[in-house]
């Protein structure tokens, strides 16, 4: 699971053996400082590779740490892929079209994520894809586009569809019963970013006065509106299985936050800049990316203990951390020092740094890009809070 993308108390090492049990909540809703640990120097960073093209990222991860994600290929076509220790990146296809990308998995190994529908065409569906069933398009609300950004072990599926109207519209998919609507918070406009296995749903909705905030949604009492930290915006991208949620909410700058049930929303902090927070785990860990003072964007991880925290990039300048499992196993993507950009794994392990999952040895010129491709799709998301299509995406990391 979740991914768009997504620890016990005072813990400074990340481990299977974790204590389980649920850390005190922070106490002060105040920006904390950034602290250094010593989980930054146990969370090495290993490239998974490419698909033989330029530069890849991981999106999601599940319990068999297997990853997906998309890369190009030597054509510039994107694909999703899933990655496997042992087996590397593969390819999952498409639904006909040229491109298509994987936004997240379920323990099943259940994938989804958009692809486009026919050669020349930019008509995009959200998908599910099995080893054995290979890619389904899951359809729409009416209109002509529809993203899967999440999926649980009840191979329940949420994202954003189109509507006959041309707004969009968060969606909940169930097999057997085909995609249902979520409705708004009274705008014209919603997405569903994740879903856990209780059937709890966040995202973000568009405002009658034109703000959008984060939701909450279940299958009850429908949307709740979950606030902001005192400006106008926020989104919630990511959900544990007990329901705490994190994502973006505007302070002088968006900040990555917490919510949870009785104590509402609080901020993270940050590295220097702003800050989101993409995926959450149940040990209360979460993880992102945040600028720092100089601009750069690092990858983070936050733990109740040691706050917010750089990860190291593959010895590049840039990064981001899009979600976690229970086991500690982060995955983004980094730069390498020629700032090439490669699907990321942090991984709780002993040991120097390692190059998994078949990645070039030697770069050349051909596979050097610069940091700006991917930061500019970030820079879509953090600014004008639009989802890049994958025509856009796939332009805008070419660049």
């Amino acid at each position: 699971m979740r991914p768009y993308l997504l620890g016990a108390v005072a813990i400074l090492t990340i481990t299977a053996c974790d204590d389980p049990a649920r850390p005190s909540e922070p106490t002060s809703t105040v920006t904390p400082a950034v602290v250094a640990s010593a989980a930054a120097s146990r969370l090495h960073p290993r490239s998974l590779g490419t698909l033989g093209g330029t530069y890849s990222q991981g999106l999601g991860i599940n319990e068999r740490s297997e990853v997906a994600g998309f890369a190009d290929l030597p054509s510039g076509d994107l694909r999703g892929f899933v990655w496997r220790s042992g087996a590397g990146m593969q390819s999952i296809g498409t639904l006909g079209g040229a491109n298509s990308a994987a936004m997240g998995l379920n323990d099943r190994s259940e994938i989804v994520g958009e692809s486009e529908i026919r050669l020349g065409s930019d008509v995009s569906r959200a998908f599910i894809w099995s080893e054995n069933g290979g890619m389904r398009g899951l359809g729409t609300l009416g209109g002509r586009h529809s993203f899967a950004s999440a999926v649980n072990n009840r191979r329940e599926v949420v994202g954003g569809s189109d509507l006959r109207d041309g707004t969009t519209q968060a969606f909940l998919w169930v097999a057997g019963h085909g995609m249902r609507g979520l409705g708004t918070l009274g705008g014209p406009n919603s997405f569903a970013a994740d879903i856990n296995d209780d059937g709890v749903v966040v995202g973000r909705s568009d405002l009658a006065d034109g703000s959008f905030h984060a939701f909450r949604w279940t299958a009850g009492p429908g949307m709740e509106d979950l606030g902001t930290l005192g400006g106008s915006i926020s989104e919630a991208v990511g959900v544990s299985q007990t329901g705490e949620i994190t994502g973006i909410a505007q302070l002088v700058r968006g900040t990555a936050f917490l919510w949870t049930r009785g104590r509402g929303m609080r901020s993270l902090g940050t590295l220097g800049g702003f800050s989101i927070g993409a995926s959450i785990n149940t040990h209360r860990r979460v993880v992102g990316w945040s600028s720092n003072a100089a601009d750069a964007i690092l990858p983070f991880l936050w733990t109740p203990g040691a706050g917010i925290e750089a990860l190291p990039t593959l010895g590049g300048d840039f990064g981001q951390a899009h979600s976690l499992n229970e086991f500690g196993d982060i995955v983004g993507e980094s730069t390498r020092p020629n700032r090439a950009l490669r699907a990321t794994l942090w991984k709780p392990t002993a040991g120097a740094l390692a190059t998994i999952g078949g990645d070039d040895q030697a770069e050349t010129a051909v596979g050097v890009v610069n940091r700006q491709p991917a930061a500019c799709a970030a820079a879509r998301k953090i600014k004008d809070r639009s989802r890049p299509t994958l025509v856009e995406l796939k332009s805008c990391m070419q660049r």
